[in-house]
């Protein structure tokens, strides 16, 4: 569609990105985001942000390797939690190709443009369709510093090819800092639940620091004017309430929840 045939009301993307304060808009929930007092309220400014950029429906999920054989997912849903319930009923999260996507790039893009390969896939697909999701953007949030971490954004419309029109455009570049934000509240508050159900004192999260960057025992008690066995003494009750095999394995842990 091109801009020139679009007019403020004919309910295409591109008529809802021309508006004038399209991006002030969506900026204003973005700033509300940051403040967020509990996950209702975060899903709201989600539900909010959702409309102001043009879409219907939409989902942030949060990903995290906790161990080689626990993954985590917190997800926001903007939409019927009913999907949500089946998607889980059929453990779709092997399967999805949005979701697979987001965890191995980085640049927003139409579901139209994914190549779905398997049944299983198009099964995990036309479940979304049914829920709002016909057509859809993934706005993928990556970690750097080889951390499994990301987040994803997933905006619907019941429209098929809804997304497929020059709005797209614009709405990649404020959908981008839509999930940005959501991904860096829910890191915030991940990281505090850690800190507080392991315990987690200011010591333990600089032995952590420490073990992060590769120092021995004798580095860091040299480091710290600790004994060794202090150090190490100290690591394996932090391996016990971190529900870990080892201190590498803790220090990565708080690593990927944003403790250090």
């Amino acid at each position: 569609m091109n801009s020139s045939t679009s007019s403020p009301d004919d309910g295409s993307l591109l008529a809802a990105t021309l508006r004038p304060d399209y991006f002030t808009a969506v900026g204003q929930v973005i700033r509300d985001m940051q403040s967020a007092q509990d996950q209702s309220q975060a899903v709201e400014l989600l539900r909010e942000a959702t409309v102001r950029m043009g879409a219907e429906v939409a989902i942030f999920a949060s990903f995290i390797r906790d161990d080689e054989s626990c993954r985590s997912y917190r997800l926001l849903l903007a939409c019927d939690p009913a999907w949500f319930k089946e998607y889980e009923r059929q453990g779709r999260f092997d399967d999805d190709p949005w979701l697979a996507y987001a965890q191995r790039h980085s640049v927003p893009v139409r579901s139209s443009q994914l190549p779905v390969k398997t049944d299983a896939e198009r099964s995990a697909v036309g479940l979304a369709a049914r829920f709002g999701f016909r057509s859809a953007v993934i706005v993928p949030t990556p970690s750097s510093g080889g951390l499994s971490r990301a987040g994803v954004l997933c905006l619907g419309s019941s429209k098929s090819g809804y997304f497929d029109d020059d709005g797209f455009v614009a709405l990649r570049v404020i959908a981008r800092s839509v999930a940005m934000e959501l991904h860096e509240w829910w890191l915030g508050r991940i990281s505090h639940e850690l800190i507080a159900t392991a315990g987690l004192a200011p010591e333990d999260l600089l032995l952590l620091a420490h073990e992060r960057q590769g120092h021995t025992t004798k580095e860091i008690a040299r480091a710290l004017n600790w004994s060794t066995s202090s150090v190490d003494s100290r690591f394996h009750r932090m391996i016990v309430r971190l529900r870990v095999s080892s201190r590498k394995a803790a220090a990565r842990l708080a690593a990927e929840y944003g403790v250090i």
